[in-house]
């Protein structure tokens, strides 16, 4: 039986949906074949829940120390939604001390946690993105020329960061300057889009079967303004799966999604976020750790074909080498 580390929490305020997405691994993997442990990384300690107390990691090859001696794994399932295992931090760790993981390797996490190294990635492949402009903190800016440029309505959100935290849709120009300040309370960088008016869907992918498959997608309808962390975890939107697009349509999504998810390198399970204006098909977000709560998108995508959390999990550790 492999022994698995669930690894969850994280230093973003991400850290609360990283829990809850841990809590659907662990009453979900299959204990036939894997002895799954929760261990949660915060920014003050690194700690695996043991036996019913909380036992301090040995971070020098990430085992619990316990009185028989150290709880080495075989395995890390990741789960950590923002930093550090998000970004390529923490697979760099595991790299070092030689554990396999389920999430794509330094450089496919590090380049699809930057949204501007996205969308500049995927313009260069050929997909269509939004057009965009990237601010440092304390660069001078002007709002005419960014309004200018983009128009209004636009977005902007922390070049590094999920769950919409720090998001804002800009109506007027008179808001920008506080979206602004939004953005770089949760990073160095924001990135102002451009909107796009149209339906927003949500497309699953994973490894099945030694094969890169797309999901059915998502159709998207939020209750908010946009899909905000609101929208997302506290039920004000509308998921719809499969959503309602036309076979066309819904063909040239999972291609697109299946493309990605090779050209970028990616493994395990990722979910990327489209807008549909017209017959234009624009890539807004790639999610290499999507939210994996019991109500999240593509555990429910999963259901729609027939694949139920417990073999998702055992495919996503599968397709790994797990």
């Amino acid at each position: 039986m492999k022994k698995i580390a669930v690894i969850c929490g994280g230093y973003s305020g991400e850290a609360a949906v990283s829990m809850k997405s841990a809590a659907m691994v662990m009453n979900n993997i299959d204990r036939n074949q894997y002895e799954p442990t929760k261990v949660v990384i915060t920014p003050d300690r690194w700690y695996a829940e043991w036996e019913g107390s909380e036992v301090d990691m040995d971070k020098n090859n990430f085992s619990v120390p316990t009185p028989s001696g150290a709880y080495g794994f075989d395995a890390a399932f990741i789960i950590v939604h923002g930093t550090p295992g998000e970004d390529g931090q923490l697979q760099g760790y595991l790299n070092m001390i030689g554990l396999p993981y389920t999430t794509g390797d330094v450089l496919n996490m590090a380049v699809t946690f930057n949204k501007k190294m996205t969308t500049r990635t995927l313009g260069q492949m050929g997909f269509r993105v939004a057009k965009s402009i990237v601010l440092n903190r304390d660069e001078p800016y002007s709002v005419s020329f960014l309004t200018a440029n983009l128009g209004l309505p636009c977005f902007v959100k922390p070049n590094c960061g999920g769950s919409s935290i720090g998001t804002s849709r800009v109506n007027v120009s008179e808001e920008m300057h506080i979206a602004l300040e939004k953005g770089f309370k949760e990073d160095e960088q924001v990135i102002i889009e451009e909107f796009i008016a149209g339906t927003e869907v949500t497309c699953g992918v994973i490894k099945y079967q030694g094969k890169v498959m797309a999901l059915p997608i998502t159709e998207i309808v939020s209750k908010k303004e946009f899909f905000d962390f609101e929208a997302k975890y506290q039920g004000a939107s509308e998921e719809i799966t499969p959503a309602r697009l036309s076979e066309e349509i819904t063909r040239s999504i999972q291609s697109q999604c299946e493309d990605i998810y090779k050209k970028l390198e990616c493994r395990g399970m990722i979910r990327i976020d489209f807008l549909i204006r017209g017959e234009e098909i624009f890539v807004v977000e790639v999610n290499t750790v999507p939210g994996f709560t019991e109500a999240s998108i593509i555990p429910q995508q999963a259901g729609v074909i027939g694949i139920s959390k417990t073999e998702l999990i055992t495919t996503v550790l599968n397709s790994c080498g797990i």
